[in-house]
C-alpha cells in the first residue's frame, strides 16, 4: 500500500484504547459485529503480546466512512469493552497519523511473514478474508 493510501485510510481509522487484554481480533470482530458495525469495517488489528496470550490493550479498526467510525465512538466511548471481567472503559480515538500508520505498516508486514500479530483483514461485507 502506497503510503498517500495509508494516510487516506488512516483517516478512518479509530483506536479502541482500553479493551480488555484477553480479546482476540475474532471477539473484537465479534463485538463489533453484533453492535450493528458488520460490513461498515474493513480490518481490525488487535496487536498482541509475543507469546499471543494476551493484546496490548488496544486495537485499530479502519472503517469504509467517517460515520461509521462516528457511530463507533458513540457505542463504544466511556463503556466496557466487550462481556469482560475488565472494568476498563473504552476510549474511541482517531488514529494518530504517521505514526499509526507506519506502526500499521509494520504489523502487516510481519503477519505476511507468518508471524502472528493479530492482524484480522475482512472483505466487503465484513467477514475475514483467507491470509
Amino acid at each position: 500500500v502506497r503510503a498517500s493510501a495509508r494516510t487516506q485510510q488512516m483517516q478512518c481509522t479509530v483506536v479502541l484504547r482500553n479493551i480488555a487484554c484477553s480479546l482476540t481480533p475474532e471477539k473484537v470482530k465479534q463485538i463489533l459485529d453484533e453492535a450493528g458495525l458488520r460490513g461498515k469495517f474493513s480490518f481490525v488489528c488487535v496487536p498482541c503480546i509475543p507469546t499471543g496470550r494476551s493484546n496490548l490493550g488496544y486495537a485499530f479498526v479502519c472503517f469504509r466512512a467517517a460515520e461509521h467510525m462516528e457511530e463507533c465512538r458513540r457505542l463504544f466511548q466511556g463503556t466496557v469493552f466487550g462481556c469482560t471481567n475488565s472494568k476498563k472503559t473504552c476510549e474511541v480515538v482517531p488514529a494518530n497519523g504517521e505514526k499509526d500508520v507506519k506502526a500499521l505498516a509494520q504489523m502487516s508486514r510481519r503477519q505476511r511473514r507468518g508471524r502472528q500479530l493479530g492482524l484480522l483483514m475482512c472483505d466487503l461485507s465484513g467477514e475475514p478474508c483467507a491470509s
